[in-house]
């Protein structure tokens, strides 16, 4: 078992006019996130969206900002995988700077059919590779 990890550079782009990290923009690095752990799965978020017409939606996102991320900040997201359902993944997200946690989250999200807007249960292949993850949190 294992987090998936990645590290930014918070860049002008994330930040409000006081240099620091605009919250809205933690939650597009959360998804971004989730993406890059996707794609180390080998499910890209296109091949599962455009060419499998499959989602993954966020039902539950529960945040909680800890301390200052400024411009220039070297951000470290890491991700753990809580628990995994039938059809539904509750990720635990820790953002830090160096030794000190930023920003922590709690989402849930769900496996769809994006035609029927319905659940479905976790490919074998996917649910297989998102286990290594399991029972560790972030």
């Amino acid at each position: 078992m294992s987090c998936f990890d990645r590290d930014i550079t918070v860049r002008f782009e994330h930040c409000d006019a006081a240099g620091l990290i605009f919250y809205p923009r933690f939650f597009g690095l959360v998804n971004e996130t989730v993406e890059d752990w996707f794609l180390s799965l080998g499910h890209s978020f296109k091949a599962l969206h455009i060419d499998q017409r499959k989602g993954v939606p966020t039902v539950r996102f529960e945040s909680e900002f800890v301390g200052p991320v400024r411009i220039g900040d070297m951000l470290h997201q890491s991700l753990g995988v809580d628990a995994i359902g039938r059809s539904s993944l509750n990720l635990k997200h820790i953002a830090s700077i160096g030794d000190r946690t930023v920003a922590r989250f709690d989402q849930t999200i769900v496996f769809i059919d994006l035609a029927t807007m319905q659940a479905e249960p976790w490919p074998d292949d996917l649910r297989a590779a998102i286990t290594k993850f399991a029972g560790l949190g972030a």
